[in-house]
């Protein structure tokens, strides 16, 4: 929806029909183009999916690799394109080995272009997102207001940019003074107080279907939750609580790293699991069964069950005492 209200919105500005081309390079453990350099006239909003991981060194690679082959470089005879207006937008840390391939990016390319990094909630580490652009804001908030204001400031500093560049003033610096508000931010990557080292707020697990044999994800949020007692109204505890259980498509498994699935995280018992997941593929009730193969699978109450994913065929049901559970990439 936001990508449709800033194309909506160039649409109707003379300037950006002229001069601006949009392309959306999409990342988890894997990136790719979703849509290359396109005029706005010829560009229409693709679908977005999903994959395991957080790479930010391959997202960074790849933008390397789609400036050097798409960005025209100004040469004594020729007049070439002006900085790139790069967003970069994330939700967590990196989930690679991303130092050779940001170094390489904070070093070459960092001041080749006018990029802004988004983080999408406050699970992210400033220190490390300075290395890709000194300009960081924040959402202080996931919601539909924040996201329509933050797509407002991106429409509107993109129409300012190409006025420049109509009337032969380059790209200069973005001015982020308009996308401060109170639930949008500008982030000091070196205030302390503002560092998250990791996404601890969820948990996630994969699962397959035992009947059509999608694969899914079952995510969790962390929260604290008042214990009741009388005596001692301040306790707390902390638990995580089902948000859903989503279907994956084909290109789940493109864009994730190849061990994302099969990457143990930090484990969480069941115990502090709060909700039972249905199957978003076949309906099952449960679809949080663990095979001894340790992954997980649907199935729909006791009996004899075959783990879709090593073929194993035993007796389920439910049990006394709680495991723990490892988490994967989400």
């Amino acid at each position: 929806d936001g990508m449709r209200s800033i194309i909506t919105e160039l649409k109707k500005d003379p300037h950006a029909l002229e001069t601006v081309y949009i392309s959306i390079i999409v990342f988890a453990g894997q990136a790719k183009t979703l849509v290359p350099l396109t005029d706005i006239i010829s560009f229409y909003p693709p679908k977005f999916s999903i994959g395991a991981g957080t790479s930010y060194g391959q997202a960074v690679k790849h933008l390397i690799d789609e400036m050097e082959s798409n960005v025209v470089k100004t040469t004594r005879e020729t007049k070439g394109d002006w900085k790139p207006i790069i967003f970069f937008m994330t939700d967590g840390n990196p989930t690679d080995y991303y130092v050779i391939d940001v170094g390489r990016w904070e070093q070459a390319y960092k001041d080749k272009s006018n990029i802004v990094v988004v983080s999408v909630g406050a699970n992210t580490n400033p220190k490390i997102l300075s290395r890709i652009s000194n300009n960081i804001v924040q959402f202080e908030e996931n919601d539909a207001t924040s996201f329509s204001e933050f797509f407002k400031w991106v429409t509107s500093s993109i129409k300012v940019q190409s006025q420049k560049v109509e009337e032969g003033m380059g790209t200069s610096d973005l001015d982020l003074k308009g996308f401060d508000s109170s639930k949008l931010k500008k982030i000091d990557p070196f205030n302390e107080s503002e560092m998250k080292n990791t996404d601890d707020m969820h948990a996630i697990f994969h699962g397959k279907c035992q009947g059509t044999g999608q694969p899914y994800l079952i995510k969790y949020k962390r929260g604290t939750h008042n214990v009741g007692f009388i005596d001692m109204p301040h306790l707390t505890t902390q638990n995580y609580r089902l948000e859903g259980a989503y279907p994956l498509d084909a290109e789940y498994e493109k864009l994730s790293d190849a061990d994302s699935y099969n990457s143990q995280r930090s484990g969480v018992s069941t115990e502090l699991l709060r909700g039972v997941p249905n199957c978003p593929c076949c309906g099952n009730q449960f679809a949080l069964a663990i095979c001894l193969c340790q992954k997980i699978f649907c199935l729909d109450g006791d009996g004899q069950q075959t783990c879709p994913h090593c073929g194993t065929t035993g007796h389920y049901g439910s049990g006394s005492g709680h495991i723990d559970i490892n988490r994967q990439q989400g």
